[in-house]
């Protein structure tokens, strides 16, 4: 049975939590372990931790760790841990598949060595053709990379609706970072609270070292009964929704999106690679320009308006079929089982 090792950063994240899915599923066919770099702080059972104190700490140790059990191949999720297990696996001559998750902001030296170990890399797997396009204009060969969208499991997130009262609550699920946009958001709810009057409630869920910043701005602006914080699984969130939002820069495949629409609810997003892949505006979703908090407002005021009508409802519904037909955790698994059994059947070895 071939053997198969998945290596992913250890921290909380979108990326960890398909690299887990994909690795479970795969030990049904395949010898299947994960490996986490420099540490757990999701507290996964079953996984072997490689320490990473410094970048060569990592290599030598993952390297030590080939040796040991030499797998037929490595399937490696997320910057930059790509970059420094390419070199383990050249090294000890372990062929690789790259997934890359979002559009990463490379360094000159990153981009430089992302160029250089692609004659290490098998294939390239990207989550959405956005992120396509972003790795092979930093030197990826386009003739490796391959596109498998992301999944979700849809049936777990059909959950029934608590009711709320007046308020039209709306809410969004993302960790507080430079990439997420959680302040244009609070902008707009601010607006249409203080300048259109309208009863919207905003319940931000996540953690991060931006989440400080975003607290700040709603004391400031006395905003603590408008915008609420909250932590904990988006599936305890959605229930108490009538509209989810995700304000954001850039994206790979956000996955809070499609289970939103999963869950029924009508979405609104930044228009940005990625996210336009999902939605289709005013079809299964609405897109507004990223930054732009009066745009987004005016979004937002069209759904509470016409939230009772069928215009909004078929929208969501739209939604929900697009993830049953194009985002299902299934299709996604089938498809890397698929790439997976052509490349150790070709016994395709790296080049260099």
């Amino acid at each position: 049975m071939a053997s198969i090792l998945n290596i992913v950063s250890g921290a909380p994240s979108g990326a960890l939590n398909i690299a887990l899915n994909i690795a479970d599923y795969l030990g049904k066919y395949y010898k299947s372990e994960v490996l986490l770099r420099k540490y757990n702080r999701a507290g996964i059972d079953n996984v072997i931790v490689v320490k990473d104190r410094f970048t060569i700490d990592y290599i030598w140790g993952l390297c030590r760790y080939l040796e040991r059990q030499r797998p037929d191949l490595i399937i490696v999720h997320g910057y930059s841990t790509h970059l420094w297990t390419k070199i383990a696996a050249a090294l000890k001559r372990v062929p690789l598949i790259h997934v890359e998750h979002n559009t990463e902001k490379y360094t000159p030296l990153r981009q430089l060595l992302l160029r250089w170990l692609d004659r290490y890399t098998n294939i390239y797997i990207c989550v959405s053709q956005g992120v396509a396009a972003h790795l092979i204009a930093r030197g990826a060969d386009a003739k490796k990379v391959k596109v498998i969208y992301n999944g979700v499991a849809a049936e777990q997130f059909q959950v029934k609706k608590i009711p709320h009262g007046d308020c039209f609550n709306i809410g969004m699920t993302a960790r507080f970072s430079r990439q997420k946009d959680q302040l244009t958001l609070i902008r707009a709810v601010e607006y249409l609270y203080h300048d259109r009057k309208l009863p919207v409630r905003l319940i931000l869920q996540g953690n991060g070292k931006y989440k400080q910043r975003c607290i700040d701005y709603v004391a400031r602006q006395k905003l603590q009964e408008v915008v609420t914080f909250a932590t904990g699984p988006i599936i305890g969130l959605l229930p108490q929704l009538d509209l989810f939002v995700l304000a954001t820069h850039c994206e790979g495949l956000p996955l809070v999106i499609c289970e939103a629409m999963a869950a029924g609810l009508p979405v609104i997003a930044s228009d940005v690679p990625g996210v336009a892949e999902i939605i289709e505006h005013g079809k299964n979703g609405w897109l507004v320009p990223e930054g732009n908090f009066k745009a987004l407002a005016e979004q937002i005021e069209m759904c509470y308006s016409q939230s009772r009508l069928p215009g909004v409802h078929k929208v969501a519904e739209t939604g929900s079929q697009t993830v049953l037909t194009q985002f299902s955790i299934d299709k996604m698994r089938k498809s890397y089982k698929e790439v997976i059994d052509g490349l150790l059947k070709s016994s395709i070895k790296p080049d260099g």
